[in-house]
């Protein structure tokens, strides 16, 4: 009899380069992406988003669940680039579990932002994660919507970016 070891990969055989294609350039392909979805003026829902059509993005999104009443945002999605710079793995998690993103953090409040008015939101904010040598990210936040309207899921293009290395 074989056994087989299951054995949970480490963050850092996670991380995935992000390709010179998209460096620098992730949050506008993600937009644009997200804007070749919308129909009618409608927003996308989930199931227009196809992993398929954005393969180098991938590890770069988080795909958040939306819920009203009170507010929250809950990881559905985390690419493993994202994975890599975050503290733990946030998977099916609520922000109202989560003492730095609960409200009212900044992410909070651009989440809740996005779900209200239905408008990309894009931002920046300095990196506090387990990487020294990494100083900001920048993300994009786009709303999705079964309905064409009414904010139900939140995807998210990030961007890590390292301190600038010295010139020799």
């Amino acid at each position: 009899m074989t056994t087989v070891s299951m054995a949970i990969p480490s963050r850092s055989s996670l991380r995935v380069q992000v390709s010179d294609e998209v460096r620098g350039r992730v949050l506008d392909l993600g937009q644009e992406y997200w804007k070749s979805k919308i129909r009618g003026g409608k927003l996308p829902a989930r199931r227009d988003i196809d992993p398929l059509d954005v393969p180098l993005l991938l590890p770069q999104i988080i795909l958040l669940d939306v819920a009203r009443a009170p507010w929250d945002f809950r990881f559905r999605l985390i690419g493993t680039n994202v994975f890599y710079h975050l503290s733990r793995d946030w998977t099916g998690h609520w922000f109202s579990q989560i003492d730095h993103m609960a409200a009212p953090s900044r992410i909070f409040n651009n989440c809740v932002e996005v779900a209200t008015s239905g408008h990309a939101f894009r931002s920046q904010t300095p990196y506090v994660g387990p990487h020294a040598e990494y100083v900001s990210a920048e993300d994009i936040i786009l709303p999705l919507a079964d309905d064409g309207v009414t904010v139900d899921k939140l995807l998210v293009f990030v961007e890590h970016f390292p301190r600038s290395q010295p010139r020799g």
